[in-house]
């Protein structure tokens, strides 16, 4: 069978080709979920960080569901400084969507992981929630009004935070 043949019989899995010509196929990880008893953390309304043991039960499903499952308390805590981050940008006068603006006329906060900062960037990438910007000061105005910890959130690589 070719590599053409199998991947028409077996779709686009992702596939290992081993060193004596067979084909294994991987795993789809997907993201993380409990064993049940497992602790994991959830975030409620007010932006606290709760934690639960996983029972399979119809609100761990649903906190899931929704993404609001967390491995670490950091990993939640850190999902509420960037969701913080987005309101904030979004009430500085951020728009999501094109609006019928091309890549080049909008303003974007980009982050600079290496140096783990912002910067005010007029580029056809994605950017912090692809939240554009009309001008650099307003973009600018609204990185400034982030905290030190919703700066980090968003240029985190999944280093120690």
């Amino acid at each position: 069978m070719t590599l053409n043949e199998y991947i028409a019989e077996n779709g686009n899995k992702r596939i290992e080709i081993r060193e004596d010509g067979t084909i294994r196929i991987l795993e789809e990880k997907g993201p993380w979920k409990p064993e049940c008893e497992e602790k994991y953390y959830t975030i409620y309304g007010c932006g606290s960080v709760e934690t639960f043991k996983w029972v399979d039960c119809l609100m761990d499903d649903l906190r899931k569901e929704m993404g609001n499952v967390f491995q670490t308390k950091a990993e939640a805590e850190r999902m509420v400084h960037r969701l913080r981050a987005r309101k904030k940008f979004l009430d500085a006068g951020g728009h999501e969507g094109m609006d019928g603006y091309k890549f080049g006329d909008r303003y974007h906060a980009y982050p600079q992981r290496c140096d783990k900062t912002l910067i005010v960037a007029k580029e056809g990438s994605v950017t912090a929630f692809d939240i554009w910007f009309e001008t650099e000061d307003a973009c600018q105005k609204a990185i400034n009004s982030l905290t030190e910890d919703e700066v980090k959130a968003l240029c985190w690589m999944g280093d120690s935070y």
